[in-house]
């Protein structure tokens, strides 16, 4: 049964059309369950569909799975394992803060913080063109403008 589950969820993922946000955070949620190497594909899926959630409930259990899936990359397989933690600890803080829990909220960017370095993809020879490499950081409690990415205000 799983390996049927498998066979439709890689097949929603290579649709020529697209999968919606949810359907691709199923087809990577049942594929990481696993292969691991689906876990960056699922974050990103999941913090996605966190910035076009309308609940703050619902938000903030997208970004906490988000961050679990996160620090379960390995970051010698990945090496955007880091930026995916630093996305998704920059989303649960923001959520933490929406729903009132101002101590988790901090915890969450302190932790942020402390990860994000501006030479993360400088040190690693990283091709990546939108990295965090000599950005700014995003402000404490909110968002960049909508759909911007953390660092890349102005």
């Amino acid at each position: 049964m799983l390996i049927d589950a498998e066979h439709i969820a890689r097949t929603v993922l290579l649709s020529s059309t697209g999968p919606d946000l949810a359907a691709e955070v199923w087809a990577c949620r049942t594929l990481a369950a696993r292969t691991p190497g689906y876990r960056s594909r699922l974050v990103s899926a999941l913090l996605r569909l966190e910035r076009v959630t309308d609940s703050p409930d619902t938000r903030l259990r997208l970004a906490e799975e988000a961050v679990a899936n996160a620090r379960q990359i390995d970051p010698v397989q990945d090496h955007h394992a880091t930026d995916l933690l630093i996305w998704a600890l920059y989303a649960l803080q923001f959520d933490l803060h929406a729903v009132g829990r101002t101590a988790e909220s901090s915890a969450a960017r302190q932790e942020f913080l402390d990860l994000y370095r501006p030479d993360l993809h400088v040190a690693k020879g990283c091709a990546v063109t939108v990295c965090y490499a000599g950005k700014k950081l995003p402000p404490v409690g909110g968002r960049t403008a909508a759909g911007q990415r953390p660092g890349t205000a102005e």
